[in-house]
């Protein structure tokens, strides 16, 4: 088909397009160079300033007529490459449009293959991958760009996710070695499973425990300080009671004036027979 469909023109191009447009270039170059010196330097003032308006007219009309000269000529030499260039076009248009519904199909049929690949592996995964870890590890955190590349075959692939969990296996027991809070640290590695970022939330951990625990050893040791250097208590003096002499007679049961000797005995109150 290549060959059947080839451009071909019937005429050389380079017979059809010579080799510039040639016109009397230099000498109307200096028959403008020579008109302009009568105005290169003139001066206008109020009288005559009608005369710099037509002055400015005659110049611009002299320009507009060279630009619209050149852009005759312009549409004149590009009408043959413009309808070329439409034709080619048109061409192009026809193949483009077929070459869009073949395209259709192949990425129809890609994206099929990649559907159907990525099931295949995530099958896998969920068989190989350890139970205890599927809960905080999916398959989106291990998945490879590569794997739907028609290139990449599933035996690679597999190899692959078996080097992953190995690998994971081993970081895990480098943070089960580490000690501390282990669970904070495995939640970290869990994010992005880098150990280096693991290892690093560690010693934070690490770092923040130390630093609290100075923090409440200094606190201790100064309230032990100031409660050794606090003055001992000083009791405050009891003020003595006045006491008062009362005469009376009692009269009662023996009985009575017993208890009434016990009483004033046990709350030492002083008394004598009249």
């Amino acid at each position: 088909m290549a060959n059947e469909l080839t451009l071909r023109l019937e005429t050389p191009i380079e017979k059809l397009v010579p080799a510039m447009i040639a016109f009397n270039n230099a000498e109307l170059m200096e028959g403008v160079k020579a008109r302009l010196v009568a105005y290169q330097g003139k001066t206008y003032d109020a009288e005559s300033i009608n005369e710099a308006r037509g002055d400015r007219s005659t110049l611009n009309k002299f320009s507009k007529a060279l630009n619209d000269e050149r852009l005759r000529i312009k549409k004149i030499y590009t009408m043959p490459l413009d309808k070329f260039t439409k034709e080619i076009n048109e061409v192009i248009a026809v193949v483009d449009s077929c070459t869009a519904e073949i395209d259709a199909q192949v990425k129809a049929w890609e994206n099929g293959y990649k559907e159907r690949k990525l099931a295949e592996i995530k099958a896998y995964f969920a068989e190989v991958f350890p139970a205890e870890l599927s809960a905080f590890i999916s398959f989106e955190k291990i998945q490879q760009l590569d794997w739907l590349n028609a290139s990449k075959s599933m035996a690679a692939i597999k190899k692959e996710i078996t080097a992953t969990i190995e690998k994971i296996k081993a970081e895990l027991a480098t943070i089960e070695a580490l000690g501390g809070d282990t669970v904070a640290i495995k939640q970290k590695y869990f994010e992005d499973l880098s150990l280096a970022n693991a290892i690093t939330e560690h010693k934070r951990i690490e770092a923040e425990k130390q630093r609290i625990a100075a923090q409440e050893a200094a606190m201790a040791q100064q309230a032990a300080e100031i409660k050794s250097e606090a003055p001992a208590p000083v009791p405050e003096p009891v003020a003595e009671e006045k006491t008062y002499t009362l005469a009376f007679k009692v009269t009662g049961t023996a009985a009575q004036l017993n208890a009434l000797k016990a009483f004033m005995s046990e709350n030492k109150i002083k008394f004598e027979r009249a």
